[in-house]
């Protein structure tokens, strides 16, 4: 249905002049007296029939010039029909306007073979191809914390060709939008335009998460001089709200959440992925079909129920490789319509690799519990390390003769200083092949000795031994000072479980020499200041040293609950196997922060599409950078390397970016409230198109009363001229 309007209706009242040809035909009508004269009362009888011809003719002309003067008086008012549904009340008359386009992830839901952002395009171009050549427009696309995507909505202007390229190249992010700041925006963006009339066309899906209902109506502000402020309240500018669903509802299930852990009933790569499902619909869902995807290959599948605007929790296992491993959660749905994006969720695990380790025992003994490595070899035993750590124990001269290949990991339990030719194979298995070492002290070490077979792979050099008091004395015992905590060997103590690892007792120790120039990094000394726990890197390799033994005969560690963790972490640390707490996710449009190891930098951040994402320095650090904002959801590679060099990629800097899970909520927003925020149904309407939209021109008639005008002149030229 359709209704007549008028955008000038003053010139109605020339619709008056239409009795100007009326009384001149009822003036020409006046007849004189008449006068018998029977000379011609033949000839009259014979004119009787052609005036009735001529009477008629009379009636035409005189309907062509009221039609005439009709006409043009209502194409001066340039009437035009209305959709119904369109605002009732706008302002007469030329309008700027604001043409504001959803462009925010939930805009990709699809209906058939189109999508809402599809849909909304072409409305929007529709919209444009309908203003006036007196109306000036400006477009925005509405996404992301900004407001708007790019540069955001400028001043109205006349520059049609801009504005329909940036509507025909424009595409649906995967970001959240605030519809009703970039209303705000749009608002103040129109103040700017001459033109007395406002207007703003917002083509959305009136998701309720967009739209908040407690802001305040947008206001255009009031034109003021330049250099001075006005003190005139804003002006409400005409807003319509062009519905991309058209009324409908939008059900919609997606993943919202992913939780990856160890599983130990799975073995000691096992692993739980648990699935978050939503669903964002009034019906229950049953039977949706989640799976767990490494690479190309599909790991486990189930099934879940979700009730109606619920979640649930769906939990797949699996043995995964070790490393880090990238894998994908999907949800399977048949529906012809839905949001995709929000089916599958991307994840980063650090799974650690199995740690193959030599002990080499420079002090066996029959009583195991005075055995060198009795202790040690209890902590890496299969039952206690999970299976993940496989332990092999040589005496030291069986060692001297064996080959290192293959072991992660040496460890060297108060042995004596090596001969040279084992020396060799140990430095070529750390500082070349990367392989981890492990000292601990004892009575079979030789200060000096250490430092001429071993000096270039221990961290400082050995000094000499210090007995703090005798074994049994508690009071006067050195215990450790101070810990780096944040250290991989002891990040896995929490508070409580510090004083375990604090209160052991140390009764002898080596003391090491001053070396301003070592690399050395101490993570753990007594309470007089010497070093108790150092690490260093020598070539590819790790090494740490621990200043007194691994056994009883120094110390009482062995038998405190702390030492079998920091054992085993050490071991995992040394073989670059440490189990590594998986990276929390990112959110699109959000940026993020990355530190790169010490003595390298971040050389690039690659996204999902493979094309590398803006990246800046920080200023306190060369190697931290901030990348971002991130603008697609998976997975984003880390390549880092040294300040001059070739850079590499990191997989442990690796994270992913996810979706807004409030985009997948596509419930509406009530409109009569949102006609109420928007300023009352005066100022404010959700139309069905764009044409409902633009109901102010609806369809044109002035240029067919014109036309109709035209063709009256030339029919009453006509018949004058007869």
């Amino acid at each position: 249905m359709e209704r007549l309007a008028f955008a000038h209706p003053a010139y109605l009242w020339g619709l008056l002049a239409v009795a100007l040809p009326i009384l001149v035909h009822l003036f020409n009508q006046r007849r004189p007296r008449p006068l018998s004269f029977g000379a011609i009362e033949f000839v009259l009888r014979s004119q009787r029939q052609k005036a009735r011809r001529l009477r008629l003719r009379q009636i035409i002309l005189l309907a062509l010039r009221c039609l005439l003067i009709a006409a043009v008086a209502l194409a001066l008012s340039r009437p035009s029909l209305k959709p119904r549904g369109a605002v009732a009340a706008q302002s007469t008359g030329p309008q700027a306007t604001a043409l504001v386009l959803d462009a925010s992830l939930s805009m990709r839901y699809r209906l058939g073979a189109s999508t809402l952002f599809d849909r909304s395009r072409r409305e929007a171009l529709a919209a444009l191809d309908r203003l006036g050549p007196d109306e000036p427009a400006s477009v925005g696309l509405c996404a992301g914390p900004a407001g708007f995507v790019g540069v955001g909505i400028g001043t109205p202007s006349f520059d049609r060709a801009a504005a329909r390229r940036l509507l025909q190249s424009a595409q649906p992010t995967f970001l959240g939008s605030d519809m009703t700041g970039c209303l705000a925006s749009a608002a103040r963006a129109l103040g700017e335009s001459p033109v007395a009339g406002k207007r703003i066309i917002a083509f959305t899906d009136l998701a309720a998460h967009s739209i908040r209902l407690d802001a305040p109506p947008p206001l255009v502000p009031p034109p003021s001089a330049p250099g001075k402020s006005s003190s005139q309240t804003g002006i409400r500018p005409t807003v319509v709200l062009v519905d991309a669903a058209q009324g409908r509802e939008l059900p919609n299930a997606a993943i919202i959440g992913t939780a990856v852990r160890p599983s130990a009933s799975l073995g000691p790569r096992g692993y739980e992925v648990v699935a978050t499902v939503a669903n964002y619909s009034a019906q229950a869902a049953s039977g949706l079909q989640v799976s767990l995807h490494i690479g190309q290959q599909t790991l486990a599948k189930g099934f879940v129920d979700v009730p109606a605007r619920g979640t649930a929790k769906k939990t797949l296992g699996a043995v995964l490789p070790a490393g880090v491993i990238m894998g994908r959660v999907d949800l399977a749905r048949e529906e012809a319509q839905g949001l995709d994006e929000d089916d599958g969720q991307d994840f980063v695990v650090h799974v650690p690799r199995d740690v193959k380790a030599l002990i080499v025992d420079g002090s066996p003994s029959s009583l195991r519990s005075r055995d060198e490595a009795f202790f040690v070899e209890a902590a890496l035993s299969p039952a206690r390390s999970g299976g993940r750590i496989s332990a092999q124990t040589l005496d030291a001269d069986a060692a001297a003769n064996a080959s290192l290949d293959g072991f992660d990991v040496i460890l060297l339990l108060n042995v004596p200083a090596p001969q040279r030719a084992f020396a060799e194979r140990l430095r070529n298995a750390v500082a070349h092949r990367g392989a981890g070492l492990f000292i601990a002290l004892g009575d079979h070490v030789d200060p000096d000795a250490y430092n001429d077979a071993l000096g270039d792979l221990l961290p400082r050099s050995l000094h000499l031994l210090k007995s703090s008091i005798e074994q049994g004395s508690e009071e006067h015992a050195a215990r450790f000072g101070v810990i780096e905590w944040t250290h991989p060997l002891f990040r896995i103590f929490g508070a409580a479980e510090r004083e375990s690892l604090e209160s052991a007792r140390t009764f002898r120790y080596a003391l090491l020499k001053p070396d301003p120039g070592s690399q050395a990094h101490t993570i753990a000394s007594y309470d007089d200041g010497a070093p108790a726990l150092l690490e260093g890197r020598p070539g590819a390799g790790r090494v740490l040293l621990y200043t007194s033994s691994a056994s009883r005969g120094w110390t009482d560690w062995p038998i405190r609950s702390s030492f079998l963790p920091v054992l085993q972490q050490a071991v995992s640390f040394l073989a670059a196997a440490l189990e590594e707490k998986s990276p929390s996710p990112a959110q699109v449009g959000d940026e993020r922060a990355i530190a790169a190891p010490q003595g390298l930098a971040v050389a690039a951040v690659v996204g999902p599409d493979g094309k590398p994402v803006a990246l800046r320095r920080e200023k306190q650090s060369e190697t931290d950078a901030v990348v971002g904002p991130l603008q697609l959801p998976g997975l984003y590679r880390t390549q880092v390397g040294p300040l001059k060099g070739t850079p590499h990629e990191d997989g442990s800097l690796a994270f992913v970016a996810t979706l807004d899970p409030r985009e997948s909520d596509l419930r509406r927003v009530d409109e009569s409230e949102l006609k109420a925020q928007l300023g009352g149904a005066g100022s404010a309407q959700v139309a069905a198109s764009s044409e409902a939209a633009q109901g102010a021109h609806g369809t044109p008639l002035w240029s067919g009363l014109l036309l109709l005008g035209a063709l009256a002149l030339l029919g009453e030229g006509t018949l004058t001229r007869k």
